[in-house]
């Protein structure tokens, strides 16, 4: 059987070697990440009707779908690293694009949820895990807005969804702050 050598360095490490895509890789990539879009949008609505019904099952059916969405976020990040194309600052435009409009959707999402929940006297069981994974997704939410190649494209209307969002998302843990009790 023979065995694969990889190329190694003078002084006998191992060279890493780096794969390179194709434009229609990562726009194939990309043209899924529409699509799991468009299918959060869906998600999105219907989880604010249902939370008014007191039915948190499509909210986490939508935030599946957003878990989907940055786990194919990850595998298109690391292509666009590596890929040696003249188009490569017009498929990260495409990216950066997609997942703009992902995380206002999200942020968009959370505070129409969020509002809901402020609503109630009673919270749902359960609703500490949600919190947990809301504050940590507002989080990252934030931390990524801020990021320079994101804050220029901000608009004001997101920048104050996400802090209405956190608000909200505040108020409710100041009715019942039993929720975030670790231990």
């Amino acid at each position: 059987m023979a065995r694969l050598r990889r190329p190694r360095r003078q002084d006998g490490s191992a060279v890493a070697q780096q794969r390179t895509y194709t434009d229609k890789e990562v726009k194939d990539l990309l043209a899924a990440l529409e699509g799991q879009a468009r299918e959060a949008v869906r998600l999105a609505k219907n989880a604010e009707e249902e939370a008014a019904k007191d039915s948190f099952l499509a909210y986490n059916d939508f935030r599946n779908k957003v878990g989907e969405f940055k786990a194919l976020c990850i595998l298109i990040e690391g292509r666009l690293k590596h890929l040696s194309s003249p188009r490569l600052q017009e498929l990260r435009e495409e990216y950066a694009r997609l997942d703009m409009l992902m995380l206002g959707l999200l942020v968009r999402a959370s505070m129409r949820f969020f509002f809901v929940l402020s609503a109630k006297t009673m919270l749902p069981v359960g609703a500490r895990d949600i919190f947990i994974a809301e504050l940590r997704s507002l989080h990252e939410a934030h931390e990524k807005l801020s990021r320079p190649d994101y804050a220029d494209k901000l608009d004001a209307a997101l920048t104050q969804d996400l802090d209405t969002a956190e608000m909200i998302l505040e108020e409710i843990i100041h009715k019942a702050p039993s929720l975030l009790k670790f231990g």
